[in-house]
């Protein structure tokens, strides 16, 4: 056969013999997008082991400990990767029918990465540390008042002071610390131990390496897959957290391609990454707002005075001018992730100086032409329309009040706005709640229990109402939501009425939590989230490879 094909060809002429060649290349050509149309018809693209990550976190590590932690960055970082949230290692969770008692059986077979087997003791350990005023958790909230009891070695109960239907919820998310690194050191000494930088855990990952320079500034912390994770094992094979001193040092790292990962960058900053990445703009439960203290300030007293300066603030612009719209204008003490959050509730009265202006009219505050600030003769006093605002020294925030205090000018208010250290503000003015207005931020849970912002109970220090709240029937919702299974819409309705007319607060600005990452990773999740950290809770389903394999009959 190939012999007459041959001497077919032959005996062809030249424009034969060049329509035969080219027949021959579409047939091949053809058969050729034939066979890959099929392969890719029939098999699919999956996760391939292989390939490093390196975060870039601005900051340093001090404590990787969940027991002691900071509550920076860098720390909240590392122990999500290195260690277990209880949900994480419970085969069971069964809540009592009057909500005041929970029992829950550990997964078989746990061990910390050293080898140690992880148990029921390392729990109730974490609980009794989280319980000692003395450490200073940041799981203490929770745990005040609850009763651990271990049942037997795989089982433990918890005896609930009140009954509370987020308990299940927020206990899950309690980060267990191993007892028998800790168990030994007194308490006082926690902060003190070496293995609050040489960690053992029982996460995704295992510490392997912590590189420090001569001054004492740590620039790497090094981590492997731990090969006794109880969880799916990592497609990446290496993960690292790289330090830097500030943004601008993480961002030129960033262009330089020396880290693959930056969160926590202000829309300004984000703009200036010029090489190929994804910028993942992420919607946390969190508000900043400016909270109102009547106890200090007559003028604040007025109902009519707190309404007019949140009616007047133009959360559009800010959110356009500074942040680029990686934000939204927060309107009330339930953020828009939040079951329940009403926005028909929120926009009854739109905000705008028009109606500000009114407000103030009506309530009897004047504008002196001299100056156009308002003035009220309140008892025999003449009182102007004047306070002072404490801001933390944050750059966007700093920004945004430079807009709100022109938006309360425009209505005759006077703010002075003076800036301070987050830290600064944390130890001196809310502890002793000394300011007239003072802005700062409320992080949720992800659920509608507000109480630790609004309910009276926490006026004053460590509580968290720093405008000083009281409703009684506001106090009465709040108790009912932390009782109640599942919220009731028309009571969240109703808080949100009230504490919007009330006005204890001006509320500002929900921002996003920006995070530039490369284009070619996968599984990461960016929705859902609580905090920050939580953008490396899945960091075992990442993965950088691909591969394909045959699809699945199904």
């Amino acid at each position: 056969m190939l012999y007459l094909l041959s001497k077919a060809i032959d005996a062809s002429t030249r424009k034969e013999r060049f329509l035969l060649k080219t027949a021959a290349l579409i047939t091949a050509l053809s058969g050729f997008f034939v066979v890959v149309g099929i392969y890719h018809a029939t098999t699919e693209e999956v996760p391939a082991n292989g390939g490093s990550f390196t975060e870039g976190i601005v900051g340093q590590p001090t404590f990787i400990n969940p027991l002691v932690a900071s509550g920076s960055d860098a720390d909240a970082v590392a122990i999500e990767l290195l260690f277990p949230k209880l949900g994480s290692i419970i085969e069971s969770y069964t809540t009592g029918v009057d909500q005041k008692t929970a029992s829950i059986t550990l997964k078989k077979d746990l061990v910390w990465d050293d080898g140690t087997p992880l148990t029921v003791d390392d729990v109730l350990f974490t609980i009794e540390m989280a319980q000692d005023i003395v450490i200073r958790s940041p799981h203490a909230g929770v745990w005040q008042g609850v009763i651990a009891e271990k049942i037997n070695d795989d089982e433990i109960r918890f005896t609930l002071r009140d009954q509370s239907a987020f308990f299940e919820e927020t206990s899950k998310k309690l980060t267990i610390a191993p007892r028998h690194i800790f168990g030994a050191v007194p308490t006082a000494n926690l902060r003190l131990s070496a293995y609050n930088l040489e960690p053992v855990g029982a996460g995704p990952w295992k510490f392997n390496s912590i590189t420090t320079e001569r001054n004492g500034f740590i620039t790497e912390l090094r981590l492997v897959k731990n090969p006794r994770y109880v969880g799916s094992e990592s497609h990446i094979t290496e993960f690292s957290l790289r330090f830097y001193p500030d943004t601008q040092s993480a961002i030129n790292a960033f262009n330089k391609k020396e880290i693959d990962g930056l969160g926590g960058m202000s829309a300004e900053e984000a703009k200036t990454i010029p090489i190929e990445h994804r910028l993942a703009s992420i919607s946390l439960p969190r508000y900043y707002a400016a909270f109102f203290n009547q106890n200090t300030n007559p003028v604040l007293k007025d109902k009519s005075v707190r309404q007019a300066l949140a009616a007047a603030i133009d959360r559009s612009t800010i959110t356009r001018d500074i942040f680029h719209n990686h934000a939204a204008g927060a309107l009330g003490p339930i953020p828009p992730q939040t079951e329940g959050y009403n926005i028909t509730v929120l926009q009854t009265k739109p905000d705008s100086p028009e109606h500000a202006r009114r407000l103030l009219d009506a309530s009897g505050w004047l504008v002196n032409p001299e100056d156009n600030i308002r003035y009220k003769t309140i008892g025999k006093e003449r009182m102007q329309l004047r306070f002072t605002v404490i801001i933390p020294d944050i750059p966007f925030l700093i920004r945004t009040m430079e807009i709100v205090k022109a938006n309360w000018l425009a209505i005759g208010a006077q703010a002075e706005i003076t800036s301070m250290p987050v830290e600064d503000i944390q130890k001196g003015p809310i502890r002793t709640r000394n300011y007239e207005v003072i802005v700062f931020g409320n992080i949720l849970k992800g659920n509608p229990d507000i109480s630790t912002f609004w309910h009276s109970s926490q006026k004053f220090y460590p509580g968290l109402n720093l405008a000083m709240y009281e409703n009684k029937t506001v106090d009465t919702i709040l108790t009912t939501i932390q009782k109640t299974e599942k919220a009731n819409i028309a009571q969240l309705k109703q808080l949100q009425e009230m504490i919007k007319n009330d006005a204890p607060a001006a509320f500002l600005i929900n921002p996003n939590y920006l995070y530039a990452i490369p284009t070619n990773l996968h599984g990461i999740k960016t929705t859902e989230l609580i905090t920050p950290s939580d953008r490396l809770g899945n960091t075992n389903e990442w993965y950088i490879r691909t591969r394909r394999q045959f699809k699945k009959d199904e």
